[in-house]
């Protein structure tokens, strides 16, 4: 095809008159506004996000606002949830899945009793949307019974648990600022795991995978694993209900889509 002809599939759009020997002006002017349009709806974009900001942090005087109805919300969810532990006591208690190690996630469901939230916090969950691994043993299934509504859990594949370690792992590190170090390379687990005889990314995913030797000491090293918010996991349509419970074998696909995969 002719290099001049206006239909051709250059790659770039090329500016062209209408007629042989006009001006380009016209053109010029459309891409002008193009981008002014283009910077209107950036301004338009940063001033809603501000918006939004504040209306979420309002608040008045020195004291944050409470809504009434978040205030009756709260203590519905948690006589809901004592009068779901005290049936609970009455079931008979779930077998325990094949496997060395449960990923353990959990949701952003709010409210619980105190004994919901201290069972989270024995898990390592003191916060909505984290993930962290636990052994798959009677105390483990006992507190993710007593949390089921406000997590979701699963034995994990060796290829999720090593994409976790790879693109999620943190370590613990009062010397950093924030407190926390991103895995970037192996130095890093040599230095936070080198004692225990842990030198690269398989090797952390291997013990993490099996449960073996020197497993709580390199869960009390790493950070819990933030993920995104369940519910919005998607897309731009919301879930209408959280992701709770044993998912099995499904907990590595909904990981995988909460990390961004």
């Amino acid at each position: 095809m002719d290099e001049n002809d206006v239909g051709g599939n250059l790659g770039k759009v090329k500016l062209q008159p209408r007629r042989p020997g006009e001006s380009i002006k016209v053109a010029e002017t459309v891409l002008k506004r193009r981008d002014r349009n283009l910077k209107a709806a950036a301004q338009r974009a940063e001033r809603r996000a501000r918006s939004k900001k504040s209306q979420k942090d309002f608040k008045k005087g020195k004291l944050n606002i409470i809504r009434a109805e978040k205030l009756v919300k709260n203590a519905r969810t948690r006589t809901m949830d004592a009068h779901r532990l005290k049936t609970q006591e009455k079931k008979k208690k779930p077998k325990l899945q094949q496997g060395a190690v449960l990923t353990v996630a959990r949701n952003g469901r709010m409210g619980g009793t105190k004994e919901v939230k201290i069972a989270l916090r024995e898990l390592g969950l003191q916060r909505r949307h984290q993930m962290t691994f636990r052994l798959n043993n009677e105390e483990t299934s006992k507190r993710l019974q007593i949390a089921k509504p406000f997590c979701f859990w699963g034995v994990p594949t060796f290829k999720a648990v090593f994409d976790i370690v790879h693109k999620k792992a943190e370590f613990r590190d009062k010397d950093s600022q924030g407190g926390r170090t991103v895995l970037s390379d192996n130095i890093l687990i040599e230095k936070h795991l080198g004692d225990l005889g842990v030198l690269c990314t398989e090797d952390l995913a291997h013990v993490i995978h099996t449960g073996g030797k020197g497993f709580k000491e390199v869960m009390q090293r790493l950070c819990p694993v933030t993920l995104g918010n369940v519910k919005k996991a998607s897309g731009m349509v919301h879930d209408q209900y959280f992701v709770w419970g044993d998912l099995k074998e499904g907990v590595d696909k909904e990981i995988s889509k909460l990390m961004g995969d």
